[in-house]
């Protein structure tokens, strides 16, 4: 949820606790035109203390949730770094190699392109779905980490 989103829930809620944008700010310590433009979406930014006072003088809270747009990171990771390659790379060969550690040298272009050129996203939730209770993320990771040092590629995150 982006904070347009949150304005116009922010908004629904205010007429419905039968508050004028005046009453709201004043609450919260805010002016009445960044509760307008929270409300309208043309806010830019508002720090999570601002936003969480308006919240609670709503009666509204913040949750965090999954975002549900990505069903199976592997497969899209998989797919995403075959596009350039003759070798198609599947996802169950993907989460095998994460969890082993070991890239033989025909996938060795493939997963350069997951460390560069995927989405980090993506290949956050690749991880966790390749995680094990043996293979634990924080030991893919650490993989992910070794070859991007041992193939220098060009993101710095690793």
């Amino acid at each position: 949820m982006n904070l347009a989103q949150v304005g116009g829930e922010i908004y629904t809620q205010r007429i419905q606790a039968g508050l004028l944008q005046e009453q709201v700010a004043k609450f919260a310590g805010l002016s009445r035109v960044t509760i307008n433009q929270l409300e309208n979406g043309t806010l830019k930014d508002l720090g999570y203390t601002k936003l969480k006072s308006v919240m609670d003088v709503l009666g509204l809270d913040m949750k965090t949730v999954q975002h549900a747009g990505l069903n199976s990171a592997l497969a899209t990771a998989a797919r995403s770094v075959s596009t350039s390659y003759r070798d198609m790379l599947t996802p169950d060969m993907l989460s095998m190699m994460l969890r082993s550690g070991q890239a033989p040298e025909r996938f060795q272009p493939h997963l350069m392109a997951l460390l560069d050129e995927t989405p980090l996203p993506v290949v956050v939730k690749a991880v966790a779905e390749a995680a094990t209770a043996d293979v634990p993320a924080k030991k893919i990771m650490k993989n992910l980490s070794q070859w991007a040092k041992q193939w220098k590629v060009c993101r710095t995150v690793w």
